[in-house]
């Protein structure tokens, strides 16, 4: 055997492990060790939907950033619960977060319907995989829907961000 042929074979080698992860894991990144934390944003709509940020950590602690037509603007911190880390990953892992198309949105997606709220979706592990998801609600992605509506559930979004307060909503000025 040549020396050149343990050479070739350690590149195919590596080659055929880049590609096979590439195609598994689409917007994985390296982020910060040892800070896991799942953070859910959602962005404006046409008309009032919240617009707020929650970020959570395994214990259970959270900070909140709560913009528009939430329960309480501002920022606020607090704590849900352990159990709320695990239903979160849960969620996550049912979704096979780490393979979902990372961005949902009109521009990947055909009959997308204008002016429906954005959603992001951070995962940190604690070994610092990372990965941000972004989704136009009105594209309407059974899976992204599931996915939403439970992620919500797990962050307590009926307890820290939903209001039944009725806002006054001020069509925008156009130009």
């Amino acid at each position: 055997m040549s020396r050149a042929q343990p050479k070739t074979w350690i590149v195919a080698i590596l080659l055929a492990a880049l590609s096979a992860c590439s195609d598994q894991d689409p917007g994985v990144a390296q982020g910060r060790p040892d800070d896991p934390v799942i953070v859910l944003s959602e962005g404006a709509c046409k008309n009032s939907c919240p617009v707020y940020d929650i970020t959570l950590h395994p214990d259970g602690s959270y900070l909140m950033n709560g913009e528009r037509f939430v329960k309480t603007p501002g920022v606020s911190e607090g704590e849900i619960g352990a159990q709320a880390w695990a239903a979160a990953e849960k969620v996550l892992k049912d979704a096979d977060f780490w393979k979902l198309q990372t961005v949902q949105t009109a521009d990947t997606l055909s009959n997308c319907q204008p002016e429906a709220p954005s959603v992001k979706i951070t995962y940190r592990t604690k070994d610092a995989k990372e990965k941000t998801l972004t989704y136009n609600a009105g594209c309407g992605v059974k899976k992204m829907q599931t996915l939403v509506f439970d992620l919500r559930a797990a962050l307590k979004f009926d307890d820290l961000v939903w209001t039944d307060k009725k806002f006054e909503y001020k069509q925008p000025l156009l130009k």
